[in-house]
C-alpha cells in the first residue's frame, strides 16, 4: 500500500522519511527517490537538521555533519541511514 503523493517503493525507511517529510511537503511534491529536499520541497537548513534529528531518533543513528551536508535528495537521506545502520551491524 503506498502513502497518497508517494511513488511506490518497498523500502520501509523509504516510506518512514516521506511520513516525517509530509508535514514540510507544502507543495504537495510526489516524493521519489530523486526529489531534491531543498530545491524540490523548499525546505530550509532548519527544518532539514529536524528532519535529521527525528531519523537519527528513530532509527538509533548518528548521521555525520559531512554526510548531512552531502545529501541532496530523498534517495540519498535513504542511502545514507542504510549504510549507517549496516556499518553498526
Amino acid at each position: 500500500m503506498t502513502e497518497p503523493g508517494v511513488q511506490g517503493d518497498d523500502d520501509l525507511v523509504f516510506h518512514r522519511i516521506c511520513a516525517l517529510l509530509g508535514p514540510l511537503n507544502h507543495k504537495g511534491v510526489t516524493l521519489t527517490r530523486d526529489v531534491d529536499l531543498v530545491a524540490d520541497l523548499e525546505i530550509d537548513s532548519v527544518s532539514v537538521l529536524d528532519v535529521v534529528m527525528e531519523v537519527e531518533d528513530a532509527y538509533d543513528i548518528s548521521i555525520p555533519v559531512n554526510t548531512i551536508s552531502e545529501i541532496r535528495t530523498l534517495g540519498e537521506l535513504v542511502d545514507a541511514i542504510h549504510a549507517i545502520k549496516k556499518g553498526q551491524g
